[in-house]
C-alpha cells in the first residue's frame, strides 16, 4: 500500500519512471525509538565523564599556564575570549547562576555548570554546602584548553551533552618527535565543529525544577538547517558553506614561539562573536575592536517601501520608498526591512531574552531639523518600550515580562523577534504629515547592537557592588590580573545604516537594485498574519516584474509560492514552483519541494505531499524541520513504519523537537509497539507548555510591548 501511495504521488509530479522505481523499494526497517537522553550524575546537565577523575581534576582543568608554555599566542587569545570568562569571575554569569542557586538549590545550578564551570563541577563545588570560593582559580577559568581538547564525544541534545575524558595527558618533551606525536593525538579535537553542539543548544526542563520545557538558545539547530550547510529550505540562496570554526575561529598569524602553528597561523581562540560587553568591562580594546568588526555588516537594514494613507484609504506600495510623495494631511507608512546576512544562527545569538539589538528611525526636513523618530532614546533609557528590539520576551506564571534572565520563573516565550540565518523581517513606521514641511525629507534607519539589556546590566551592577560581588571582582584581579567593571557603559555597535529622501526634490538611491530591495521586503512580509498576506503578494509581484535574470525571477517566484501556499491557493503554488524550476534550468534547491509539500499538506492532500516531503529530507538531510514534515505526512497517510524511521532520523538532529516526538509516539502507538507509552511521555514532557497561549494573551493585555510585538509585522508611531 505504501509503495502504491508513493508511486501515485510521484506520478502526480510528472515522473512515472521514478514512481515505478520507488514502487519496487522494500519498506524501511523499523528503527529504535529515539527518546531524549536523561541526565546522568551531574543532573540536570548532561555532562558525562570518561575515565576516573582524581581530586585534582578541577585544578588541572583550570590550568592554562602549562599549555601556555608551548602555546603562548593561543593562550593569550583564549584569555581575551568570552569562553575564558564563562564562570563565576564573569559578573553577568555570576548574578544569573546565583539566582538559580537561591531559587532552585545548588544541585540545580549544575544545569549551568556543565557548560560554564566544569572545573568547579568535576570537583563537586557546584553542589557543595560551602560557597564557591571567590579566590579560587577554578571559579575564574571558564571553558579551558583541557576541556575542549579533552572532549571525546558529543550529542545533539544540548545542556552540556558531551563526554569529557579525564585521562591525564602526556606532557610532550620538546625535541622528542614521538612524545610530541603522542601529545598531539591526545589533544587534537575529535569532532571538529560538532564540538560546539553540546553547549550551544540549551533548554530548561523539569529536570531543572521548573514545570515547563523551553528552548533558550539553539545555535546548533538553526545553523545545521540553514543555507550555510546547504540545508536551507526557506528560499533560493547562494552562500558558501561555513561551520562554527570557519566563522568564529578564523586563522590568524602568530609568533615563532607558538608551537601549535601551521605555516605561521593558528585558528584564533578569541572566539569572536557578539559579546562586546565582556570586552568593554575589562577594557580589552583589541577584543572589542575585533568583535565590533565582526558585527558590522552582519545584518542589513533598508527603508524598502512606502505608502500614503489619505482619508483612511491606503494607496499602493511605492517600491522602493525613495521619492515617495509627502503631502500635508496624509499619513505616511514606511517599511523598514532587516536581514540576517552573515550570521549562521539566529541574530542576535545566544540566550534570546536579554539581547539588545534595536532599530532607530529618524526623519528630518531639508534643513536637518528632526521632525519624527523612534528608538533614539533606547541607548540611554532602560524603560524605553517604544523601540523595535530584536529579542524574545519571556514571561512568568502571571504573564509578566521577565527582564533579568530569572530562569526559575520562566514559563513561556512571547513574541520572538530575532532573525534566523538569511531571514528578513519588516517593521512598519508611520507618521502624520503636518503642513509646511521643508522638503525633501531625509529618513535614516540604523541597526544598533548592545550585548545585554540595560535592565540586566543594572541587576548585574547591583550584584557586583554587594560584598560578595566585590570579593569575586577581587578574585578576578588576583587570579587573572585584570579589573572588571560591569557598571560602566556598555559599548554600542552600529551594525548597519541607510538613508533615503522623500518628497519634492528627492534623489533616488542607487546603492542596491530595486528588485532586490522589493524581494527582501516581500520575503519579510510573508511572515505576517494570513489576512494580510496580500501585502506580501503585491510587493513580490513588483519584484518579479523587475527581476533581471532567470535566477532572480526564480527567487521571487518561490517566495510567491510560499504566499500562495499559506493562502490555500495550491494550484498557484505549484505553478510558481514549476516556473522557478524552468528558470533554474536543472538546479533543484530544497525549497522547491518544500513549497510543494507545504501546499499539499495545508490542503490535507497528504498522499500528494509524500513525495515532495521525502525529497526535502534527501536534499536537506540535516534540516530537522524537513524530517518533521515528512514524518507528519507519513502518519497522515498511515505509513507508520516509515513515519517512525523519519521521526527518529529527525530526532537524531533535534532530540527534543515536539513535532518529531509526537510523530514518533503516534507511529509507535499505531504499530502497537511497547515503546509507545514512553514515547508519548517524552512528547508530553517536551511539548510547548499548555498555558503558553493564555500567558501570551495575559501579557498582551498588560503590556503594550507584548500586544505590539506578538504581531509579526507591527507598526510604530514615529514621535
Amino acid at each position: 500500500m505504501r509503495a502504491a501511495i508513493v508511486a501515485l504521488a510521484l506520478a502526480g509530479c510528472g515522473s512515472q519512471d521514478t514512481a515505478l522505481q520507488v514502487a519496487e523499494v522494500a519498506p524501511a526497517p523499523l528503527r529504535e525509538a529515539r527518546l531524549p537522553s536523561a541526565p546522568g550524575p551531574h543532573t540536570p546537565s548532561l555532562v558525562a565523564i570518561a575515565g576516573v577523575p582524581d581530586r585534582d581534576s578541577g585544578t588541572l582543568l583550570a590550568d592554562v599556564d602549562s599549555c601556555a608554555s608551548c602555546h603562548p599566542d593561543v593562550a593569550a587569545q583564549w584569555g581575551s575570549s568570552a569562553h575564558s570568562f564563562a564562570s563565576f569571575g564573569n559578573p553577568i554569569y555570576r548574578a544569573g547562576v546565583e539566582a538559580v542557586r537561591t531559587a532552585l538549590g545548588k544541585p540545580a545550578s549544575q544545569h549551568c555548570g556543565g557548560c560554564h564551570d566544569l572545573p568547579l563541577l568535576v570537583d563537586g563545588l557546584m553542589t557543595s554546602a560551602q560557597p564557591i570560593p571567590a579566590d579560587d582559580l577554578r571559579a575564574h577559568s571558564g571553558v579551558t584548553c583541557r576541556l575542549c581538547h579533552g572532549v571525546s564525544q558529543t550529542t545533539f541534545d544540548g545542556n552540556g551533552s558531551y563526554t569529557w575524558d579525564a585521562t591525564p595527558l602526556d606532557v610532550p618533551a620538546i625535541g622528542d618527535a614521538a612524545s610530541i606525536a603522542r601529545h598531539r593525538k591526545q589533544v587534537t579535537t575529535k569532532i571538529d565543529t560538532e564540538l560546539c553542539v553540546g553547549c550551544h543548544r540549551g533548554f530548561l526542563s523539569p529536570d531543572l525544577g521548573v514545570p515547563v520545557h523551553l528552548t533558550g538558545l539553539d545555535e546548533t539547530g538553526t545553523w545545521q538547517s540553514s543555507a550555510w550547510t546547504g540545508n536551507g529550505m526557506a528560499r533560493i540562496d547562494k552562500v558558501g558553506k561555513q561551520t562554527c570554526i570557519d566563522c568564529h575561529m578564523e586563522r590568524v598569524a602568530v609568533t615563532a614561539a607558538e608551537l601549535g602553528a601551521k605555516h605561521g597561523t593558528v585558528a584564533s581562540h578569541r572566539f569572536v562573536g557578539g559579546h562586546t560587553w565582556m570586552a568593554g568591562m575589562r577594557g580589552d580594546a583589541e577584543q572589542l575592536r575585533q568583535t565590533q568588526a565582526k558585527l558590522a555588516g552582519a545584518a542589513s537594514i533598508d527603508i524598502a517601501g512606502a505608502r500614503v494613507i489619505a482619508g483612511g484609504v491606503a494607496g499602493p506600495w511605492i517600491l522602493p520608498a525613495d521619492g515617495a510623495p509627502v503631502a500635508a494631511g496624509t499619513r505616511l507608512e514606511l517599511d523598514v526591512v532587516i536581514r540576517n546576512l552573515l550570521v549562521g544562527h539566529r541574530f542576535p545569538g545566544g540566550v534570546l531574552d536579554i539581547q539588545d539589538t534595536w532599530v532607530e528611525v529618524d526623519v528630518s526636513d531639508r534643513h536637518g531639523r528632526r521632525i519624527a523618530a523612534s528608538g533614539l532614546a533606547h541607548a540611554e533609557d532602560p524603560d524605553d518600550d517604544d523601540t523595535h528590539v530584536l529579542r524574545t520576551l519571556v514571561v512568568d506564571e502571571h504573564g509578566d515580562v521577565l527582564e533579568e534572565h530569572e530562569m526559575a520563573k520562566f514559563r513561556a516565550q512571547v513574541a520572538p523577534q530575532t532573525l534566523a540565518p538569511r531571514e528578513a523581517q519588516a517593521v512598519r513606521y508611520a507618521f502624520a504629515v503636518s503642513p509646511g514641511l521643508a522638503q525633501p525629507l531625509t529618513v535614516t534607519a540604523r541597526l544598533r547592537h548592545r550585548s545585554r539589556t540595560l535592565r540586566l546590566q543594572a541587576a548585574t551592577c547591583r550584584a557586583a557592588r554587594t560584598p560578595e560581588g566585590q570579593t569575586f571582582i577581587a578574585g578576578a584581579r588576583g587570579a587573572r590580573d585584570l579589573e572588571l567593571d560591569p557598571c560602566k557603559a556598555q559599548p554600542i555597535t552600529l551594525v548597519a545604516e541607510t538613508h533615503l529622501e522623500l518628497g519634492r526634490g528627492a534623489h533616488a538611491s542607487t546603492a542596491r537594485p530595486a528588485w532586490e530591495r522589493s524581494y527582501e521586503h516581500g520575503m519579510a512580509l510573508t511572515s505576517t498574519i494570513v489576512t494580510r498576506l496580500d501585502e506580501a503578494r503585491s510587493v513580490l509581484e513588483v519584484a518579479h516584474e523587475r527581476a533581471p535574470d532567470p535566477r532572480a525571477r526564480a527567487m521571487v517566484a518561490v517566495q510567491l509560492g510560499w504566499v500562495a501556499s499559506r493562502q490555500g491557493r495550491v494550484d498557484d503554488a505549484l505553478a510558481l514552483v514549476a516556473e522557478a524550476r524552468t528558470e533554474l534550468a536543472g538546479a533543484e534547491p530544497p525549497v522547491l519541494e518544500a513549497v510543494v509539500a507545504d501546499a499539499y499538506a495545508r490542503a490535507n492532500r497528504w498522499a500528494e505531499a509524500v513525495a515532495p516531503a521525502r525529497s526535502c529530507t534527501e536534499r536537506a538531510p540535516r534540516n530537522a524541520a524537513a524530517w518533521a514534515l515528512y514524518a507528519r505526512v507519513l502518519v497522515a497517510v498511515g505509513d507508520h513504519a516509515t513515519a517512525l524511521a523519519a521521526a527518529t532520523h529527525g530526532l537524531d538532529l533535534a532530540p527534543r523537537d515536539a513535532d518529531l516526538l509526537r510523530s514518533q509516539a503516534t507511529a509507535l502507538a499505531a504499530l502497537h509497539d511497547p515503546r509507545a507509552e514512553a514515547a508519548q511521555a517524552a512528547y508530553v514532557r517536551f511539548r510547548s507548555p499548555d498555558e503558553a497561549a493564555v500567558l501570551r494573551i495575559r501579557c498582551a493585555t498588560r503590556s503594550a510591548r507584548c500586544w505590539r510585538d506578538r504581531n509579526p509585522v507591527h507598526t510604530f508611531e514615529l514621535r
